[in-house]
């Protein structure tokens, strides 16, 4: 028989679970096992940011063609420092240079096993064994074809350093398109070769710093997935760690190598962290509840519940990002808050004399309505970022969703299953804390602060001064997306991409594709001329934040017809300039493309139609270069021809960065906005009175505010790994929220007291309200341990977020309630 505030369905339910166990059981076990072999067979870890930009706007496909046409845009970048310019150095950067070329990588499995990546997966490569597909592009690349033989290839499309640098020269009568260092320089002619190479100002910036004591190997890799260019950086790291020695210090950094160090490092210390949160949520709740299986049902849910939602991303493709990482966390929140609340009603329950039966049907019938409410808040609020604009960020959201509804199913499930073998004297408070334990003191401290219309006024202005507090906080939050502050001040590629931006520059890169569908494509000389002067608008540009330019060096086909048009005038440095007439750039371009195809093909396709300028760029936050941005896009606006025939457009990995950072951001004040509104409606509706609602609705924003407020006074700033925190804080705070609200409601419609509903309230739902709090907060304070200044940000706000949404619930939710909603003193 239901009791007041029980829902019969409920009631119900957890008969049917106690009656069929061993059914439910295999059920659960049969499921569990399934996800454990979906995880560990087809999950994939995805942390390049351009994966966010599919179906977001022209940035990814504009970035796909690119690599399709001329391969990665982003490249290994091998930084060796000594003195350059002696015959030791050069030998043994020679050697160097031509194992790099032969690079050998044995990777585990077939590559048709491999999930494809948003790198590969417009690609008919992606599709078929790596290697036996030959459209990489055009005519000549894919040169080490059969690279993804299970038995290891060759993985490295090209590598450019000094001994490789193109040098375009007229010999023997015709153009000769060679390497600076074939023929190895003889000891007398070093100093020449210095002053050559540190006046080049293709060189310089690009394979030689300007002090000519670091140089750069360029290595350039096939387009792959995140498993294998993981296998790549060791495979590459243990080829150059031979090479280490005094006087030639060797370090791999470049874009490719820091996404793999930050898949790897994340990885590594969310398991260890992961494992030790769990342990200290483990001895809280036995802290708490004094019973093993107090202790192992709520972990064993949130595990169970991260299990199959990472089991259904896995089955559906979809690819653990940067944000989705943090799904495990979130579940474990509302994994633990919905079982906690069962048990915590539960132990009530026996507490008070009924039996186990009887106690675990109550506890689900009672609870049962507000969990299924918090988990429909959330889910709606998870689901409203399938409003973003972005793949990534909507396929977040319904998987979060997903994992919200296995917490709370298995919440109802499961937690029965393992308190039915208990024995009715099992997990009752011991007698000495049956009444007034620490939990006791602090709800009653609470609830008694605004026990009188002075209290309510000392909390109302409390509560004005810290709104007023957290406006101040938020107006200094800042946007700064930088993935490399994430790691530490001495980790490896962190300490070289820094070496690299100060002494060559460089660490990051940004392209513009230029097509012209004429007659004469990019020989045109009219848009030679544009991309000449882009190339000098782009060398220009002065960063408004540091005052220096911000461009180390630049590639073109332009450099290509310079270079061949001094070659034909005999090396004379007032000819490196484009011919004079149409003529004169076709006859170059056909001359340097007799001698040198390999080299034309990197910077112009076959058909000579499309061809691109890249520029090195040092590294910086994602939202320093939207300057950079904006003054690229002026210069193609402007200075290249107009014209239906010719089209440019921006692209590169620090293109698709900006354009992903500034679509999350509008995606995440979107779709929280939709979640807030959403929220507020089915608030109502489960409370039944607008009044209510809204009153519901103050202590659930404020936590988001008070968090971003910390972030502004604190200097986190909101990036790809924080931009979630204020979903999760509302996921946290509704909880608490509804079971309050639920009972008081309840109680309030049968008697119309509102201080007896309040304390009914208290004593139903705030147990397990300062449990979850306090659970989660140890918890989550583990991750301050970590070796990632993200990770370490993130678990501090999650610990913040559940001290904040703990305290206005308990403090102003009693507060608004006494001055807001009336005392009806019903008497039916």
């Amino acid at each position: 028989m239901a009791h007041e505030g029980e829902s019969r369905i409920f009631r119900a339910w957890a008969s049917i679970v106690l009656r069929l166990r061993p059914l439910f059981g295999l059920l659960l076990v049969s499921i569990m096992i399934g996800a454990v072999y979906q995880v560990s067979t087809k999950l994939r870890l995805e942390t390049s940011p351009e994966y966010f930009a599919q179906g977001s706007s022209d940035a990814y496909e504009t970035l796909n063609t690119f690599r399709d046409d001329f391969g990665r845009d982003d490249m290994y970048l091998v930084l060796v420092e000594g003195d350059v310019f002696t015959t030791p150095f050069l030998d043994q950067l020679r050697t160097l240079h031509e194992e790099l070329e032969g690079l050998q990588v044995e990777f585990e499995g077939s590559q048709d096993e491999v999930a494809p990546t948003a790198e590969t997966e417009t690609t008919t490569a992606a599709e078929d064994d790596w290697g036996e597909d030959e459209d990489w592009g055009d005519d000549d690349w894919g040169e080490d074809e059969g690279w993804d033989d299970t038995e290891g290839g060759s993985v490295i499309e090209e590598v450019t350093s000094l001994i490789n640098y193109r040098q375009t020269e007229f010999s023997g009568g015709a153009i000769q398109v060679r390497g600076l260092l074939d023929d190895p320089p003889a000891e007398a002619e070093l100093t020449a070769l210095r002053a050559k190479v540190l006046a080049d100002k293709g060189m310089v910036g690009n394979v030689i710093g300007a002090e000519g004591r670091h140089a750069v190997l360029a290595v350039r890799s096939q387009v792959m997935s995140e498993d294998e260019s993981r296998e790549v950086q060791r495979t590459l790291e243990a080829m150059v760690a031979a090479h280490n020695t005094p006087g030639f210090e060797i370090a791999v950094t470049g874009m490719p190598a820091l996404e793999t160090n930050l898949s790897s490092t994340l990885l590594s210390d969310m398991r260890r962290l992961g494992a030790g949160a769990f342990a200290l949520m483990g001895i809280v709740l036995f802290v708490l509840f004094r019973h093993p299986v107090g202790v192992i049902a709520p972990l064993v849910v949130s595990a169970m519940s991260i299990a199959w939602t990472l089991a259904a991303m896995a089955t559906a493709g979809v690819p653990v990002t940067l944000i989705s990482n943090i799904i495990p966390a979130f579940l474990i929140c509302v994994g633990l808050g919905d079982s906690v609340h069962v048990i915590s009603v539960y132990r009530d329950l026996k507490t008070e004399g009924m039996n186990n039966h009887d106690a675990i049907i109550s506890a689900v019938g009672s609870t049962g309505m507000p969990v299924l409410f918090t988990t429909l808040t959330t889910m709606v609020g998870l689901l409203s970022f399938r409003f973003a604009s972005t793949q990534g960020i909507q396929e977040m959201g319904t998987a979060a969703a997903f994992g919200v509804f296995c917490a709370f199913a298995l919440s109802v499930t499961l937690i029965p299953l393992a308190l039915s073998g208990l024995k009715d004297s099992a997990m009752k408070r011991p007698p000495e804390k049956a009444d007034n334990d620490f939990v006791d003191k602090i709800l009653q401290l609470c609830t008694q602060l605004s026990a009188t219309r002075a209290g309510r006024i000392r909390v109302g202005v409390g509560a004005v001064i810290a709104v007023i507090i957290a406006a101040i906080g938020i107006s200094k939050v800042n946007v700064y997306h930088n993935p490399l502050d994430w790691l530490a001040e001495d980790d490896p590629v962190r300490t070289s991409m820094e070496t690299l931006d100060e002494e060559i520059g460089g660490a990051s890169n940004f392209v513009v594709v230029v097509e012209n569908d004429s007659e004469l494509g990019v020989k045109d000389r009219e848009l030679l001329l544009g991309l000449e002067a882009l190339d000098a608008h782009v060398r220009g540009f002065i960063h408004p934040r540091t005052n220096q330019t911000l461009v180390s060096s630049t590639m073109s086909l332009v450099d290509i017809v310079k270079e061949t048009n001094r070659a034909l005038h005999e090396g004379d440095e007032a000819h490196y300039a484009l011919p004079a007439d149409q003529r004169g750039v076709s006859d170059a371009l056909l001359l340097f493309e007799s001698a040198g195809p390999d080299d034309l093909r990197r910077i112009a396709t076959a058909d000579l139609r499309k061809t691109h300028l890249t520029a090195r760029i040092d590294w910086m936050d994602a939202t320093a270069y939207l300057p950079l941005k904006d003054h690229i896009e002026e210069g193609v606006a402007t200075l290249l021809p107009k014209g239906s025939t010719v089209t440019a457009k921006p692209t590169g990995t620090v293109y698709s960065l900006v354009t992903v950072v500034g679509a999350l951001i509008g995606d995440m004040l979107l779709s929280f906005s939709v979640a807030a509104g959403i929220i507020v409606l089915m608030m109502v509706f489960l409370l039944r009175r607008p009044s209510l609602g809204l009153i519901a609705m103050i202590p659930n924003l404020l936590p988001v505010a008070f968090i971003l407020a910390f972030m502004g006074f604190t200097n986190i700033p909101i990036d790809l790994a924080t931009l979630l925190i204020a979903s999760i804080v509302i996921g946290i705070a509704v909880d608490d929220t509804i079971h309050y609200m639920h009972q008081y409601r309840v109680t309030h419609d049968a008697t119309g007291d509102r201080e007896r509903s309040l304390q009914q309230a208290l004593d139903h739902a705030g147990r397990a309200i300062v449990s979850t709090s306090l659970i989660l907060s140890l918890g989550f304070s583990v991750y301050l341990a970590s070796s990632m200044a993200n990770i370490q940000r993130f678990g501090l706000l999650v610990a913040l977020a559940c001290g904040f949404a703990l305290f206005t619930n308990l403090i102003l939710v009693p507060a608004l309630l006494r001055t807001l909603h009336g005392d009806d003193r019903a008497t039916a």
